[in-house]
């Protein structure tokens, strides 16, 4: 397995400007969302064994594959992923309703715009078109920018972006 470190650096080359950060603090957020409210239709029940979704085991998953690459950031993320799932199961839980589509179409599709605006003003195509597993590598990555914004985590900054410098 690849690790963070390599991951890391190999997304930051493609995320230098202050506003592609920006960009993706909030569309990676949305685009999880939306995807959280989409595989929250789909149940998974085995009568009085377990009644979940599919939104659920996605999100211990991705999780899992995060604690495996580094677990103090992961750990940060534990209670975000647990808050957009409780809402998104929340708004899913009746099924694909009118108003929970919606919600699935706008969060996905202003997500992707975000995206999407951040890579036209970087002038750089996303990552994961050049590998697409650093498509679940972004959410990890977002929460080390926002703790090196904060002055934490100043040997890590240091090991993803070189000494004294980063891309945000």
């Amino acid at each position: 397995m690849t690790t963070f470190l390599e991951q890391a650096r190999f997304y930051g080359q493609y995320h230098q400007s202050k506003a592609t950060l920006y960009t993706h603090l909030a569309g990676i957020p949305l685009i999880l969302f939306g995807l959280m409210v989409l595989l929250g239709f789909v149940k998974i029940i085995i009568p009085d064994v377990l009644s979940t979704n599919l939104a659920y085991i996605a999100t211990i998953v991705l999780l899992v594959y995060y604690f495996r690459l580094n677990w103090r950031l992961s750990l940060c993320l534990l209670p975000i992923f647990a808050l957009m799932l409780w809402i998104s199961s929340l708004i899913s839980f009746a099924g694909p309703t009118r108003f929970a589509l919606w919600v699935f179409f706008i969060t996905f599709v202003v997500g992707w715009i975000l995206q999407i605006t951040g890579h036209l003003i970087e002038g750089r195509k996303p990552a994961f078109m050049d590998s697409v597993t650093q498509a679940l590598i972004a959410p990890l990555f977002l929460v080390a920018e926002v703790f090196f914004m904060a002055g934490k985590m100043p040997a890590l900054r240091d090991e993803m972006h070189g000494e004294k410098n980063g891309p945000v």
